[in-house]
Formats: structure tokens, C-alpha cells, sequence
């Protein structure tokens, strides 16, 4: 093989490698709504720490999600109760068994109940602003407060089709939903 050759395959080779690294990088990114942002602060607790010494971390900004429990207008704002779950990288809650505990999130102006409903999930960022009791049925429950600055209500999950895209069934036959080909070939029916 002729050198010039031989280098110009290699060039060829390591363009085709930076731009399969290249859609792996931005593929594998993830993107935090910008009702979001800023970032919560590097020190800040999670929702069982900030309970525990509300004090400490009053005006500390955080950013916290989980599944709404319930929801309460006032006549400024709005008084909801999530469920806190740990957040994923876009910081979206899983979907997963493990609880933080509740938190309460004052967020201003009306939402609509409807729309924001039980079982959804949200992610709200704001500052603390101590701690409230409530009861969780005969529970006196201490909850954090959220001032939120933003918040995110997520979309719901879509449930995947009956049949995976591309699956075939080798018993499947398109002529059958022909009413011609069905007329002239009634043995066809089971």
C-alpha cells in the first residue's frame, strides 16, 4: 500500500472516531429547564437534614422534586406538598421507592389543582424559610418550607406501544383486512 495512501485512511479513520465520540459527548447531555437555574447552592441539605435543623439553613438555596400530595390555593399563592424524591441528573424525581421525606413549596399566583394534581411529579427551587407543622393523619409532621423562585411540573410518563417499533409477527396477514381478498377466501377465517 502506497504511504500517502496508508495516512490518508488513518485521517479518515480518526475523523469517523471524533465524530462517533463527538455524538456520544452531546447525546449523553442533559438539560435542566431554565425555570430551574440557578443551581442550588454546594452545601445545600436535603429535605430530611433541613428538617431536622431548620435554623441552620433558613435562606439557603435548594433545589428539591418529588410527587405532589397535595395541593392548596391561597389567596396569593399556592401551598404544595411533594413527596421528595431524589432527583436525576436533569433534575427530574425517579421514579424509585426511596422517600426523603415531605417538603412544602409556597409558590406564587394560582395553580390549578386540576392540572397539578396528586401523583405528579415536580421539582421546585427556592430558598428555606424554616419549618411548618402539619399532620400526616394523626401524625404531627414537621415539613420544610420552600420560597420557590421556579418551578417545573413534569409531563407524564408515555406508555410504551403494544409492540415494540420494527417487531414482526410471521402470522400477521395484511391481505386479510382487504374486504375483496376476504369475500373470495372465506377458509381464511379462524
Amino acid at each position: 500500500m502506497h504511504p500517502q495512501a496508508a495516512a490518508s485512511g488513518r485521517r479518515r479513520n480518526a475523523a469517523v472516531l471524533a465524530l462517533l465520540l463527538a455524538a456520544l459527548w452531546f447525546g449523553g447531555c442533559t438539560v435542566t429547564p431554565q425555570a430551574l437555574e440557578p443551581p442550588p447552592e454546594r452545601d445545600a441539605p436535603n429535605v430530611s437534614t433541613a428538617a431536622e435543623t431548620p435554623e441552620e439553613y433558613r435562606g439557603v438555596r435548594v433545589r428539591w422534586g418529588g410527587t405532589i400530595a397535595g395541593v392548596e390555593n391561597r389567596a396569593d399563592s399556592t401551598l404544595v406538598e411533594v413527596v421528595a424524591r431524589p432527583l436525576g441528573r436533569d433534575s427530574r424525581p425517579r421514579g424509585d421507592d426511596r422517600s426523603e421525606g415531605r417538603f412544602l413549596a409556597v409558590i406564587p399566583g394560582f395553580l390549578d389543582p386540576a392540572i397539578y394534581e396528586e401523583g405528579r411529579e415536580l421539582t421546585v427551587a427556592g430558598t428555606l424559610d424554616g419549618i411548618e407543622e402539619r399532620p400526616v393523619g394523626d401524625y404531627p409532621y414537621h415539613y420544610p418550607r420552600i420560597q420557590a423562585t421556579g418551578h417545573h411540573l413534569w409531563p407524564r410518563p408515555v406508555a410504551p406501544p403494544a409492540y415494540p417499533r420494527g417487531w414482526y409477527d410471521p402470522w400477521y396477514d395484511p391481505w386479510w383486512d382487504d374486504p375483496w381478498y376476504r369475500h373470495r377466501h372465506p377458509h381464511r377465517r379462524w
